[in-house]
């Protein structure tokens, strides 16, 4: 019990995030049984259905939920220990603020993207948010110069690309949701940049990739509603 309650301590940001992905997948269950991922309840527990949101513009926090829902056990399982196991490392680099901002922004930014690409789509999962995580330390690495980084940062881009490679192969996998939550993760290294790297990356730097960020978000949303 102590032992995870000093784990707890370090790792705030990925525990917190793995528990309320695991209680919505509980949920998912206690409320509809078998028919838990069927396309009706995903939407009803908070997937992303771009029919919906360009009827009703003010369900925008469906950008938002379906970081936490998922569509089948597989789904669920590979996401939740990728977070445990990855997200601590990567909490570790950038401080547990800094990791949930990346992680529930750049999942909002796949889950744009994708919307953006297939307005017709049904999207859940926190795929988006940790393609966002990995992206941000691929960033890193090239942003400070750092070599330990840089070392670092070539491993996530690897990662990046193969998951990509094996998504063409998954005609059911959301892999524009993936793409997004990788830019998002990119563009949001530089403003959420470790305590540590901050003098590493200028002003101008942080600003202009949030503006990038927070501009094209705001676009492909209202482009798409509006379209």
């Amino acid at each position: 019990m102590n032992n995870f309650k000093k784990e707890f301590r370090r790792y705030p940001a990925t525990y917190s995030l793995a528990a309320i992905t695991l209680g919505v997948w509980l949920s998912q269950f206690v409320a509809n049984g078998v028919q838990a991922t069927e396309p009706m309840n995903l939407f009803h527990f908070g997937a992303l259905f771009g029919p919906d949101l360009i009827e009703h513009p003010t369900h925008l926090w469906r950008l938002v939920t379906p970081i936490f829902v998922h569509i089948g056990w597989e789904h669920f399982l590979l996401n939740f220990f990728s977070l445990i196991f990855i997200g601590r490392q990567i909490e570790d680099v950038f401080g547990s603020r800094r990791f949930l901002g990346i992680y529930l922004l750049s999942g909002i930014f796949g889950n744009i993207l994708a919307f953006f690409v297939q307005p017709n789509i049904l999207l859940a999962g926190a795929s988006t948010s940790l393609f966002g995580i990995f992206g941000a330390m691929a960033m890193l690495g090239y942003l400070t110069k750092n070599p330990s980084f840089q070392a670092v940062g070539k491993q996530f881009a690897v990662l990046i690309l193969a998951n990509l490679v094996i998504n063409l192969f998954q005609p059911a996998v959301g892999i524009f949701g993936h793409i997004g939550g990788a830019l998002g993760g990119v563009l949001l290294a530089a403003p959420f940049a470790p305590k540590i790297l901050q003098s590493k990356i200028s002003e101008t730097q942080k600003a202009t990739f949030f503006i990038i960020y927070l501009v094209s978000a705001v676009l492909m949303v209202v482009l798409t509603i509006m379209g």
